[in-house]
């Protein structure tokens, strides 16, 4: 399970390194969480994890919205760190992208292992795995929220994003 924070940093780090502004940038991170929100209806990886609902949802908007540029921007942008969102997960564990076209879950599996022995070698460690995914309720989820590997990757990714907005809001407050 990718953790929130990093599906917060990642797309933060990444528009923000294609020069979005912060304001943007930041509403559409924190709307990357979304499809995460599903849990408050015990249920997780659901339907708020298909490529398919997305689209459902994204092109009304987009096709009411398309003399607007900015809501069609914003929309587009949005839509973004949601599949930012989608393609963590589907790195980490089984994620129904095409559900209700289709019912199978996808997890993308991958390692490159280095041997050390007399001679070294690498073994690629590369696949598409797929399982039937059924909706339902869980009883209880014990997840990560922050772990210290998903902290130090985060911290790696805002930080020079951050360290501008900083940096300017010192130099202000030390003007004054």
């Amino acid at each position: 399970m990718v953790e929130a924070l990093l599906h917060f940093a990642v797309p933060f780090a990444s528009l923000r390194a294609f020069g979005l502004d912060w304001r943007r940038t930041l509403f559409v991170s924190i709307l990357a969480l979304a499809p995460d929100l599903d849990i408050l209806f015990h249920v997780h990886r659901s339907l708020s994890h298909s490529l398919v609902v997305l689209a459902v949802i994204v092109l009304p908007i987009l096709a009411i919205a398309h003399k607007h540029k900015a809501i069609t921007n914003l929309t587009l942008l949005a839509t973004v760190g949601v599949i930012m969102h989608l393609a963590l997960d589907i790195f980490g564990a089984y994620t129904p992208l095409l559900w209700p076209i289709s019912n199978q879950a996808i997890e993308i599996i991958t390692s490159l292992t280095l041997h050390m022995g007399s001679f070294p070698y690498f073994t690629l460690n590369l696949g598409l795995r797929t399982q039937p995914y059924m909706f339902g309720a869980f009883q209880s989820i014990d997840a990560p929220v922050i772990t210290a590997e998903g902290l130090a990757i985060s911290l790696v990714l805002l930080v020079p994003s951050l360290a501008p907005l900083i940096r300017n809001h010192a130099i202000v407050h030390r003007g004054k």
